[in-house]
């Protein structure tokens, strides 16, 4: 996922009524990847291991009530308000503005910068995904496909995405490198538009 302040425009339009919840949701879900392989070795390992489930299955149990019960939540809520009445009591006129000023409208990927496993950084390694179809061919034709287009105001140019390429082919480059000969006003919307990249198959993180 990109990092927190990279979606502060979705925010804005969301704020502003020109995208709709599920736009702004579906805005932020373009940019967010997840490592099918992983995803499905994991499958693979609860498909293959009875123990597996029923010790998950028991986990996920006891987690529930420990921490997920009214029981459990409603004293958590009360040492938080308690908390918070402190927090105001002795520093309510020196605390620091708030990072998201308007907390109903988050860059979501600071409301959720705690979800991912990687955070995508200028150090990041990225190469491409060998495949049969050649890679600028199969970009366009991804991008003609519905749950693709519709998030078009917040992708790169066709002209941004083949600068992203043609750097990208002669091997393994960090996302810094990949974004370096865009204009510098651009380069931070391509930048987190890397991760969509993963997302599609055309890109692959290097471990």
């Amino acid at each position: 996922m990109p990092g927190a302040g990279l979606g502060a425009d979705f925010a804005q339009r969301h704020a502003l009524e020109l995208d709709t919840y599920d736009m702004y949701c579906g805005h932020a879900s373009a940019l967010v990847a997840v490592d099918i392989d992983a995803t499905a070795d994991a499958f693979i390992r609860l498909f293959s291991s009875p123990e597996l489930r029923q010790k998950m299955g028991a986990n996920g149990r006891q987690r529930a009530r420990e921490v997920y019960d009214w029981a459990a939540i409603i004293p958590q809520y009360e040492a938080l308000w308690a908390g918070l009445n402190e927090l105001r009591a002795a520093h309510g006129k020196s605390l620091p503005p708030l990072t998201s000023p308007w907390p109903a409208r988050m860059d979501p990927f600071l409301a959720f910068a705690a979800y991912p496993t990687r955070t995508l950084q200028p150090e990041t390694a990225l190469a491409l995904v060998d495949g049969d179809i050649p890679v600028a061919r199969r970009l366009q034709d991804l991008r003609q496909l519905g749950m693709i287009s519709f998030a078009r105001l917040v992708l790169p140019t066709d002209a941004e995405l083949q600068e992203v390429l043609r750097v990208a082919r002669s091997g393994p480059c960090t996302a810094a490198q990949l974004i370096a000969g865009l204009p510098v006003e651009r380069q931070a919307f391509v930048f987190r538009a890397l991760v969509w990249l993963v997302k599609l198959g055309i890109m692959r993180i290097v471990a």
